[in-house]
């Protein structure tokens, strides 16, 4: 499969990622979308990622629901047709160099654009640990936040029920922590533009969140 280089973190933000890491609770109720079968279709993928989402994200339903004046289209803004419009790493990997060797779990990522923005939505099941922590680094960088504002989100976000999303300050962030069946952990983090700003209203962000996050349950 592809290997993805997400986010790294500062040296502050290190710190923080790591004292956080092992913290958190899990979902407990049944659910669709697994640790064990995202690290299935993890497997699946290509080594150049593939052409289409493997998750059941209904991007038209979710534009409807979010009152979108246009559709979301595969793909990153400006992307050649020919390059993937989802990534995976983690899975069965048994390379040394990665961050997943030896853990159960893994993060696929599903590219769209809307407007001319980015919008993203990564998916991460763990089967030890915390999937929000996972998604931190990229978070953080999406949201624009400091050391401080990460920590306070965090701890919005870890408190939260599964199913309930949880919007950066300016909107264009929002994490959804999902029933994972009582197995591990697992977590959708949805980002739109850049830098805690996007053209869409933070209503419509959290929307589709909402949306992306009933479909997976």
């Amino acid at each position: 499969m592809i290997r993805v280089k997400h986010t790294v973190l500062g040296t502050a933000s290190a710190v923080l990622l790591t004292t956080l890491v092992g913290c958190g609770s899990s979902g407990t109720e049944p659910g669709a979308l697994s640790v064990d079968r995202l690290v299935s279709l993890s497997d699946e993928f290509a080594k150049d990622g593939a052409g289409t989402c493997p998750l059941p994200y209904d991007v038209a339903e979710a534009a409807e629901e979010a009152g979108l004046g246009e559709g979301i289209e595969p793909g990153a803004a400006g992307a050649e047709a020919s390059e993937p419009h989802a990534t995976a790493e983690g899975g069965k990997t048994t390379d040394p160099q990665s961050a997943w060797a030896g853990k159960a779990g893994a993060w696929i990522t599903c590219s769209y654009h809307v407007g001319g923005e980015d919008l993203d939505v990564h998916t991460v099941g763990t089967e030890a640990g915390n999937a929000v922590n996972v998604l931190l680094p990229t978070t953080q960088k999406a949201a624009g936040m400091s050391v401080d504002e990460t920590k306070a989100y965090w701890e919005k976000t870890d408190k939260a029920k599964p199913g309930v999303p949880v919007p950066s300050k300016g909107g264009n962030v929002v994490t959804v922590r999902l029933d994972s069946g009582g197995k591990g952990d697992v977590a959708l983090l949805l980002t739109v533009g850049e830098d805690d700003k996007s053209k869409l209203e933070p209503e419509q962000v959290l929307e589709l969140a909402r949306t992306f996050a009933s479909q997976a349950e």
